[in-house]
């Protein structure tokens, strides 16, 4: 990761944090806190942030973050149900015979595994809730990529994963997002994030799924561009002027009648 990468997503992670910790910081991009060190003391010469003990704030403190932290997969799975379970639906109608898709981690994509048609399947995931969903069902061959394991959100993710990943030949991805804004495709962690793009690189069509209350919204790590999927399917709630700016990126399907 380049330096000027690096601090734009330290300034992106202070944006929707507030503040955070040296230590927190390298977590999260997977760098040494000594890097983190002289990021920050570069980018508080330059007044992008505010250096305080034991890591920065933003610049602008009362600035209101559309996203504050990371839900977890308990959390998600109370949010949006019957929204999450239309967009399931609608994405399943395009699961060909035969084929063999991915499904990514996220609650709207688990909506998914109850309504997969009953043919012949060859399933890849690095979701281990996907993965115990469907490992009794003897109708689908299952794949579960390994790696190092986000209990946060039952994701494999990791040099490990991307290794498995980049060696196979997806017919269709469906990913989740938390965020989708100005174009962008964003999610709160780069490992995850870093693995959703590689499995829509691999795929001959992509698919990414979001609910309404994700659109306008920007987390932390962007990780795909919404004009390189072939479709976002999403729900109903989208406004007229949220559809329009979005199928200025890619075409947008909503279960709703004439939709």
């Amino acid at each position: 990761m380049i330096k000027a990468e690096r601090q734009n997503m330290i300034k992106r992670l202070l944006e929707n944090q507030g503040a955070a910790s040296v230590k927190g910081i390298a977590d999260s991009l997977g760098v040494s806190e000594m890097t983190i060190r002289r990021d920050l003391a570069e980018l508080a010469e330059r007044d992008e942030l505010v250096r305080v003990h034991g890591g920065a704030r933003t610049a602008s403190p009362h600035r209101q973050s559309m996203r504050r932290r990371e839900y977890s997969h308990a959390e998600k799975r109370g949010r949006n149900k019957e929204e999450k379970r239309a967009i399931a639906l609608r994405a399943v109608s395009l699961i060909e015979p035969d084929s063999t898709i991915f499904l990514g981690t996220g609650t709207t994509v688990e909506q998914m595994v109850s309504l997969l048609p009953s043919c012949s399947l060859r399933i890849v995931t690095n979701s281990f809730a996907v993965f115990n969903m469907i490992e009794s069902d003897e109708r689908y061959e299952l794949y579960l990529v390994g790696g190092r394991y986000r209990a946060r959100t039952t994701a494999f993710v990791g040099p490990l994963a991307e290794d498995v990943i980049t060696s196979l030949g997806i017919d269709a991805a469906f990913i989740g997002a938390n965020g989708i804004a100005d174009g962008e495709v964003s999610t709160s962690n780069v490992d995850e994030g870093r693995f959703q793009q590689l499995a829509f690189n691999q795929a001959d069509a992509r698919y990414l799924l979001a609910d309404a209350s994700k659109v306008g919204r920007r987390d932390f790590y962007t990780f795909y561009r919404l004009e390189n999927t072939d479709a976002l399917i999403s729900d109903a709630g989208l406004t007229d002027d949220q559809r329009a700016a979005l199928e200025e990126y890619t075409t947008v399907l909503c279960p709703a009648a004439g939709r």
